[in-house]
């Protein structure tokens, strides 16, 4: 499903338990954690991916940068569109290990 959200309008917010995962189709969207900027993203960029795959609240808020229109995945298609998009896995496999590697530079800078 095809979402428009006009610029300005919020689309994830930091705490909701909503579960849906968004690749951008046309548009840029900024991410946000206590109302700092954590990045841009644009075209075919995936974000909401973490509530997506587990059951865990949102862990940052997403705003539109520009008009938007993201292709909305419900937890409940999760299956039908990794059948279909198989490709589409490399991206969010991607953002987990990028996340994970800066959690583990940030804990071995702790130590």
């Amino acid at each position: 499903m095809i979402k428009f959200y006009k610029k300005g309008d919020t689309i994830i917010k930091d705490g909701d338990t909503d579960r849906e995962a968004y690749i951008i189709e046309s548009g840029e969207v900024e991410v946000l954690k206590n109302d700092i900027q954590l990045c841009i993203l644009e075209k075919h960029s995936i974000f909401g991916e973490i509530g997506w795959l587990q059951h865990i609240p949102r862990t940052a808020t997403v705003k539109a940068n520009t008009d938007c229109h993201l292709y909305v995945i419900k937890p409940e298609d999760a299956p039908l569109f990794i059948e279909h998009n198989p490709k589409a896995l490399i991206p969010i496999l991607k953002i987990i290990c990028t996340r994970m590697g800066e959690m583990l530079e940030k804990i071995g800078k702790a130590t």
